[in-house]
């Protein structure tokens, strides 16, 4: 296959920077991690569902614990192919894939399937950039930059945004047919974009055709319910898809951040058996592999935090829009805005013990965006309030 190389190897960067530092904050301001309040990284406020805690609690025996967890997580495999509708063949085949978060997974795909080049949609997580110079890659991006040209003046002019006007389906279509790889974030990270199923569904499909693996991180997508393009690897062998691959986070909506739990789907067994010949062993625990599984049957808290979601969505829009604050409409647990002086913003609030995403670090964005997560209603009333008394001054 002859494929079009970026024609300049983009030089390796540094780990990137991400929100969720409390540690760091606590030492930097002398605020005791507790009394932090973290608007940076976008978890559920509700926390992890009490059925995941009971389960991880339970799985902290000190039989079970002195015991090596399975290699690769079989049982918890199997439970997400049943829910997805994923095969597992009865020869031990596998259309899944658990890991230690999704991050593990972003870094495991290129370092196993060796592209050498990897498209990349911008603004977009980090980590898929940094995953892919790490192998060896060269990087395409089909970027629409969302910047100060795009007629954003002032606070006062409030503009809020549809997130679809951002993503270019032909533009990104077709530079697939110069890439081996292509990550797209759905919805997207930091924008909070959610390109709808059928487009994404259409968009697999022309990866199919560029013979280009197309990685869809569906971290955000239990926020948007009937979403996820995950049911389009449970195809009959007539119509699957080999060169597509949905990763999904436990990170985001089931906040069982701490212990690190992440999967992957493939449209094809095969795919996913040479990219399991790269895989660490052991690197889901067990307190987390039960958690896991408590957590996807747990069905009401999925439904509570839904209710929540929708309910501080239309709260903070509102209060946006009446300070004249850009913004994005959001499809995830987080909003996009726009402020002058966000690097003044961003220290005002740490020493008042929140955190928020300065959003500078990433590629297609101008200057001035900041990511804040939505909260309980108080912690989100507390962080508007303090902005609204900083574009007074």
């Amino acid at each position: 296959m002859n494929k079009k190389p970026h024609s300049a190897r983009v030089r390796r960067g540094n780990a990137c920077v991400h929100g969720g530092d409390i540690y760091g904050a606590s030492r930097l301001t002398g605020i005791p991690v507790h009394k932090i309040i973290d608007f940076s990284a976008s978890i559920n406020p509700l926390g992890a569902s009490p059925r995941a805690l009971k389960a991880a609690a339970a799985a902290m025996d000190n039989q079970r614990i002195r015991n090596y967890p399975p290699p690769h997580a079989d049982g918890l495999a199997l439970r997400i192919a049943e829910m997805l509708g994923a095969g597992v063949h009865k020869n031990g085949e596998r259309q899944v894939i658990t890991g230690n978060g999704s991050t593990e997974l972003i870094y495991l795909l290129p370092r196993a399937l060796r592209p050498k080049t990897v498209l990349i949609h911008n603004p977009t997580f980090s980590e898929y950039r940094r995953a892919a110079l790490l192998s060896g890659a060269r990087l395409l991006s089909a970027n629409k930059n969302l910047s100060v040209k795009r007629g954003i003046s002032s606070e006062k002019e409030c503009i809020s945004l549809d997130c679809d006007v951002l993503f270019d389906f032909d533009r990104f279509a077709r530079a697939m047919r110069e890439a081996d790889m292509a990550y797209i974030c759905n919805p997207n990270n930091p924008t909070g974009e959610l390109t709808g199923r059928e487009v994404m569904a259409a968009l697999a499909r022309e990866a199919k055709k560029a013979r280009c693996h197309l990685v869809v991180d569906e971290a955000f997508i239990d926020f948007c319910p009937g979403q996820s393009l995950a049911g389009e690897t449970a195809k009959g062998d007539k119509n699957k898809n080999p060169w597509l691959i949905i990763l999904r986070s436990m990170t985001k909506f089931h906040a069982l951040t701490g212990l690190r739990m992440g999967y992957a789907v493939f449209g094809s067994a095969q795919t996913a058996k040479k990219v399991l010949e790269y895989k660490e062993p052991w690197s889901v625990n067990i307190p987390a592999m039960e958690a896991a599984m408590a957590a996807l049957d747990d069905g009401e808290h999925a439904e509570k935090t839904l209710r929540l979601m929708e309910k501080e969505k239309n709260y903070i829009g509102g209060q946006l829009r009446e300070a004249g604050i850009w913004h994005l409409k959001p499809a995830a647990n987080f909003f996009l805005i726009r402020i002058k002086r966000p690097g003044e913003l961003v220290k005002r609030l740490l020493q008042k013990g929140m955190l928020v995403r300065d959003c500078s670090n990433f590629e297609g964005l101008g200057e001035g965006f900041i990511r804040i997560a939505i909260k309980k209603r108080g912690e989100n009333r507390l962080l508007l309030n303090c902005i609204r008394d900083f574009l007074l001054k």
